[in-house]
């Protein structure tokens, strides 16, 4: 009987480790693309820059260079689910005007954008850089700032025309993000490490 109990112990362990990595192998979920800034807020597809004092703003949110006044806000696309062999895909980026939004739409010759984003073979995203230009922004001051108050200045992005797998397709949710910049945040200085807190004030002041 003990003899029997070792056998059985053994086929079941045998068992299990090839489940394991059968498993493991196996493709699970499903293959939807999305904005991951979409879901910074958790409550809507808001994506405010700057996002706050707790260092958000790194490298992977956004960065402000003071000699060309350039601010690059990283946006990006995913793909949920787990696939053994990870295709490639590409997407569509483009404009949108989003319905409700509060504050004034981000003047179309201060922001760009690439047109597409591509997702090589191997990897599940990737990201690309909006670039908004603050010094061009700032000779725009008059139409969002008045009464010591800066509205917020946005711009909506949306996903469409996805190019890749059969099973691949956009979600059904977090396709499209607005981005909200505050140019009147007290957290410019968690931008980046040169901390451009004073070159921001300067461009928008208070009066």
């Amino acid at each position: 009987m003990k003899a029997f109990k070792i056998i059985l112990t053994a086929a079941l362990s045998l068992a299990l480790c090839a489940c394991g990595k059968e498993d493991a192998n196996k493709d699970y979920g499903f293959a939807k693309v999305y904005i991951p800034q979409a879901t910074v807020t958790g409550i809507d597809n808001s994506y405010p820059i700057p996002l706050g004092p707790f260092y958000q703003n790194s490298k992977y949110t956004c960065s402000y260079s003071k000699e060309t006044g350039k601010l690059d806000i990283v946006v990006g696309v995913i793909r949920s689910g787990y696939f053994a062999t990870q295709s490639g895909y590409s997407v569509s980026l483009g404009k949108f005007t989003p319905s409700g939004a509060d504050g004034v739409e981000m003047p179309a010759d201060v922001v760009s954008f690439p047109s597409s984003i591509v997702v090589p073979d191997g990897e599940s995203g990737a990201t690309v850089k909006v670039s908004v230009d603050l010094k061009a922004l700032a000779t725009k001051r008059a139409s969002f700032y008045a009464s010591g108050v800066y509205q917020i200045v946005y711009l909506g992005l949306e996903l469409s025309n996805l190019h890749g797998p059969a099973e691949y397709a956009l979600a059904s949710s977090n396709t499209s993000v607005v981005i909200k910049l505050d140019m009147g945040s007290e957290h410019w200085d968690s931008v980046d490490a040169s901390k451009p807190e004073a070159e921001v004030r300067t461009l928008f002041p208070f009066d």
